[in-house]
């Protein structure tokens, strides 16, 4: 089908390229593609970046015969966040939504996203939810839904405000970007290792309306192997604090209200605050001495003490914790899991 006939069929659809960074993960990425080729709506293409990964993904991406799969191959591996500009460098669609191969969307993904952007706009962004996968536990956790905004077009800081606030559950794969209001902000800042994708699309929800989906549309996966999981908690606590200063300068440039501007600042320095708690909780879970971790504190000292008191009561309780104590609750709730997944599996059809 010609490029002009394309256009006709769909005309005031606009073309979504579903981008796929990948790296080794030939098991993984079959099943990503098959949800991304899922899709209810129809204007798409996929667009699989492979950053020269070794095992058999080559082999996983001939096995599909379809004209709206587009395959780039990087004949070494230039990085994670190299990877996803490449993505972005090559889109074709006039949006793109960029999804990890560990990360699965739902069908309707993007039907949901497109039906919030009125006719021949260019909203900059539209924001849905995602599910939490923890592969540890072999759980998934519903996503977030805000008891405040619904579904459609909505003022971007609004909906900020809400995912500072931890009202909804937003990752990287349920975010549709207008492929050229990305690109004109240079795609993924190099320099975020941790949290690149809110610095990319953050700054589009200063932008005035956006769009918004208040329901569940794709399907995080944290498991140990992740990239996130691989950076040291310093890099961590350091891109905490960018992303804040970032938000922070963000408002400064564009909330008049002063009122207003002042409380989106303390919701960015209260939410990475306590994302930085739970990663210092996460450090301690896995073998980190108590020493390191108020060392850690001690240095972020300024960054961390912002969060609501809750926060950092949970944080010293589980850190304080004697360590055969603490090696005790979690072999329970190990096996609380286990018994869980057992369940889930005796109930399923089949």
């Amino acid at each position: 089908m010609r490029s002009s006939e394309v256009a006709f069929e769909f005309a005031g659809r606009p073309l979504v390229t579903i981008a796929i960074p990948t790296f080794n993960r030939a098991a993984l990425l079959r099943e990503c593609i098959e949800s991304a080729l899922s899709q209810t709506y129809e204007n798409i293409e996929v667009l699989v970046s492979d950053n020269a990964s070794t095992d058999d993904t080559s082999e996983v991406l001939r096995e599909f015969d379809d004209k709206r799969l587009r395959v780039l191959s990087q004949e070494t591996n230039i990085g994670l966040l190299p990877n996803w500009n490449a993505c972005l460098a090559a889109a074709a669609g006039d949006y793109v939504v960029f999804v990890s191969d560990d990360d699965r969307i739902s069908p309707s993904l993007l039907d949901r996203c497109v039906d919030t952007i009125p006719m021949h706009s260019e909203v900059p962004i539209v924001v849905a939810l995602s599910n939490f996968r923890l592969s540890s536990s072999g759980r998934t956790k519903p996503a977030r839904v805000s008891k405040r905004i619904v579904s459609g077009l909505r003022d971007g800081i609004d909906v900020l405000s809400e995912y500072l606030t931890d009202q909804i559950d937003v990752t990287m794969c349920c975010v549709l970007l207008r492929t050229q209001a990305l690109r004109s902000r240079g795609g993924f800042p190099l320099d975020f290792p941790h949290t690149a994708d809110v610095a990319a699309w953050a700054p589009l929800l200063f932008q005035g309306k956006v769009g918004f989906v208040n329901e569940a549309c794709a399907t995080y996966n944290f498991h140990e192997d992740s990239e996130t999981s691989k950076l040291g908690v310093a890099q961590i606590l350091l891109d905490g604090r960018k992303i804040t200063n970032l938000i922070g300068c963000m408002a400064d440039e564009r909330i008049e209200d002063r009122l207003r501007r002042e409380e989106v600042k303390l919701q960015a320095r209260r939410c990475f605050s306590r994302r930085g708690l739970v990663f210092l909780t996460y450090h301690r879970s896995n073998g980190a001495s108590l020493f390191q971790i108020l060392t850690l504190v001690w240095r972020s000292r300024a960054d961390l003490m912002v969060a609501d008191k809750l926060s950092v009561l949970r944080f010293a309780a589980i850190i304080l914790c004697p360590r055969p104590i603490a090696d005790r609750l979690r072999h329970l709730k190990q096996s609380l899991a286990e018994g869980w997944r057992d369940r889930q599996t005796a109930v399923r059809p089949g």
